[in-house]
């Protein structure tokens, strides 16, 4: 068995695993792992086991960038994790999980999100689950017409600018989310199976929604469905025209699915609040290096709290860290303290869930009340999310 890296050639030999690993189609599998067509991919990072010269298993991680506490953060995104059908069962999985954790933490990646197929599996790594999306599945008649709607139009090219804006404004709501590259804005809008419609007003942009329509269906009823990818809007003249734009399909014709985040729930404003509603568990967040994930946080007025923190994964991450005042130091120089593993300082460090449910629960320790007030004022919850285009 040989661990390396991508080099040159290996597009294909690749894309044929992914096909015979997930069953993906052929041209996308090999557009994935081809660097001019995929803007997100670095070859340097796609690690692959090769037996008797063959590649049998690999995982890309994609260097991406998320928002912690409204700043620019490196984020290694752990994608493709897939082992030949006939090779299973020999672990290669886990050998290419730590060989990307290792290589993120030497390239200083302090954050790394997956969306897993077995949470079990990830937890193995110290993953642990750190956002969700709340799935809808509504009729069109669920939802308001409006007569902002005529304020919408198909999008055009010289858009761009003002949606990558709007994004990025609606972006700092949400610890952990994406920041998409023009590269990739270019690559979703030019997608054969997504539209986009944008509403203007006074000659600006000042919404816009990407959606994609199935095929007709035969047995299904409706015969097709509308998803929405995404649905940002500045103003609520701007959401009005959008959603009026869903409530307009053909209910003969149409079911709409929309995926928010838990904070943009629909059904408290609908006429009816009886919707098919369900929590989608999504995205998994690894600390890669605690003292450099801590480090991305602007948390000046908590603290100090010394935080003790267990690894069984990534031995140089277990020890104890001071944090508070804006300053991350290792080792203990504060009186008041918490204990807890990796996963569950993930979960805090999204704002996934509060300190004092997770005490509840047994899965964390504070020396004290006093301590327990501090952790929960160093982690408040907040909104984790990711846009369904920058799913990897």
């Amino acid at each position: 068995m040989r661990l390396r890296t991508y080099r040159e050639g290996d597009g294909e030999a690749l894309a044929r695993l992914m096909v015979a690993a997930f069953g993906d189609d052929v041209a996308h599998a090999r557009e994935y792992f081809d660097p001019q067509q995929n803007p997100r991919l670095d070859p340097e990072q796609v690690h692959i086991i090769e037996e008797d010269g063959e590649a049998r298993a690999g995982v890309a991680v994609l260097p991406m960038e998320v928002l912690v506490d409204e700043k620019p953060a490196a984020m290694g995104g752990v994608a493709a994790v897939m082992v030949h059908p006939a090779y299973r069962r020999r672990r290669y999985a886990g050998d290419l999980m730590r060989v990307a954790m290792e290589d993120m933490r030497s390239r200083g990646i302090n954050l790394s999100l997956l969306s897993p197929f077995a949470h079990a599996f990830y937890r193995s790594f110290g993953y642990e689950l750190a956002t969700e999306a709340v799935e809808y599945t509504l009729e069109p008649t669920d939802l308001p017409t409006s007569p902002e709607q005529s304020n919408l139009r198909a999008y055009r090219e010289e858009d761009l600018p003002a949606m990558m804006a709007l994004l990025l404004a609606e972006s700092r709501g949400h610890q952990l989310c994406a920041l998409r590259s023009e590269a990739y804005w270019r690559k979703t809008l030019g997608r054969k199976d997504l539209e986009a419609a944008v509403y203007e007003a006074e000659g600006e942009v000042r919404g816009y929604l990407i959606y994609k329509m199935s095929n007709h269906q035969e047995g299904r009823e409706p015969p097709r469905c509308l998803e929405v990818q995404e649905l940002v809007a500045e103003t609520t003249e701007s959401r009005r025209g959008l959603v009026s734009f869903l409530a307009a399909l053909d209910p003969d014709a149409f079911d709409i699915r929309h995926w928010t985040s838990r904070e943009d729930r629909l059904h408290p404003y609908l006429q009816s609040s009886y919707v098919d509603a369900k929590i989608e568990p999504d995205q998994m967040l690894r600390l890669t290096d605690v003292e450099g994930a801590l480090g991305h946080l602007n948390r000046k007025g908590s603290g100090p709290l010394v935080l003790e923190v267990a690894d069984d994964v990534i031995p140089e991450n277990a020890g104890e860290y001071t944090v508070g005042g804006g300053e991350v130091v290792r080792g203990a120089e504060a009186k008041d303290r918490a204990s807890l593993d990796v996963r569950r300082l993930a979960q805090l460090y999204a704002g996934y869930l509060p300190a004092r449910q997770l005490a509840r629960h047994g899965l964390v320790e504070t020396g004290s009340p006093a301590a327990l007030d501090l952790l929960e004022e160093l982690f408040p919850t907040g909104d984790p999310f990711l846009f369904a285009p920058d799913h990897f």
